[in-house]
């Protein structure tokens, strides 16, 4: 079983939507995860939007406002439904816990606590517990796509540092006191599709930007190109 698997990275998520444009005709997952912006994207793609529908969405600064992303993502929910397995990741609090949501349990509310990015997006609270960012205590979780029974991997890692060298080391040593990282098992193939060149800045992440916006889009799709070319994986 192949899994699509797409990372955190706030606004970076762009490149990852220029990275699928290319993908998309090459390859047909049979799963689909993703943490904090990478589950709004795999949402998408899991529903089966065309791969220019997502670009156009990204480039729509309406949909980029972090006020509005409750609102947003119940109008996406409302639109876009479900084709293939899906699957998110949150953190449960205070006990740091990373959890699994997937197909029909997932809700408008699942997705914004995969979202919750700490100081920036409000906490959410599901039921008895209270969630946050996804990829707050590892960007990409491939080790969830493992988990439910992938044997062949795809990241698409738009953060695979942070854009700040300051808050990359607290974020390393935050994530390894506190990170859920595991290895994945042997024999599982495991391919990861990274930005060539650094996207932008801490305020990049979280200040939309038209010229931002196209150029990452482009990157990606250069990026995703040049694994194609290479044949760093087979589709």
């Amino acid at each position: 079983m192949r899994a699509l698997v797409l990372s955190g990275g706030g606004l970076f998520g762009a490149w990852q939507a220029g990275a699928w444009s290319v993908l998309a005709d090459r390859m047909t997952p049979d799963l689909i995860v993703g943490a904090s912006i990478g589950s709004l994207n795999g949402y998408l793609i899991a529903s089966g939007i065309p791969p220019q529908e997502l670009k156009d969405r990204w480039l729509d600064p309406s949909l980029a406002r972090f006020p509005d992303l409750h609102s947003n993502i119940r109008r996406m929910m409302a639109h876009y439904t479900l084709r293939i397995p899906f699957a998110v990741t949150a953190t449960e609090l205070p006990r740091m816990k990373p959890r699994i949501f997937r197909d029909s349990e997932i809700t408008w509310q699942h997705l914004a606590a995969s979202c919750a990015l700490p100081v920036v997006l409000p906490q959410i609270r599901i039921g008895s517990h209270w969630y946050s960012d996804g990829g707050l205590l590892g960007a990409l979780p491939l080790w969830a796509a493992a988990e439910l029974g992938a044997t062949s991997l795809i990241g698409l890692q738009a953060l695979p540092q942070s854009p700040s060298w300051l808050l990359n080391q607290l974020v390393r040593g935050f994530r390894g006191v506190a990170g859920h990282n595991p290895p994945v098992p042997s024999g599982i193939e495991v391919h990861e599709i990274k930005p060539g060149q650094r996207l932008g800045s801490v305020r990049d992440t979280v200040q939309w930007k038209r010229s931002n916006i196209e150029r990452w889009l482009e990157q990606g799709a250069d990026d995703a190109r040049r694994a194609v070319t290479e044949k760093t994986f087979s589709f």
